[in-house]
């Protein structure tokens, strides 16, 4: 496990990653990372255009099916 401090950038904060971490991980300056929030904490993930393509279709669908869903948790 690595610990990170949360440093201020100019008007906003962020976090230096060491460069074992960069490199292992293949992180590349202005690369973008997916924060996922979770219960306790937070999750950094290398951004996945394939993944948000699927996942923004199964929202799509959950909410043309909303109602249909719900009938069936009550049954």
């Amino acid at each position: 496990m690595t610990v990170l401090a949360v440093r201020r950038q100019g008007n906003s904060i962020g976090v230096t990653f060491p460069a074992e971490t960069r490199i292992r991980m293949g992180l590349e300056v202005g690369q973008e990372l997916t924060l996922v929030e979770l219960a306790d904490g937070v999750k950094l993930v290398k951004r996945n255009l394939r993944l948000e393509h699927q996942m923004e279709l199964a929202r799509e669908v959950l909410r043309e099916q909303a109602d249909t869903l719900q009938e069936l948790a009550h049954r």
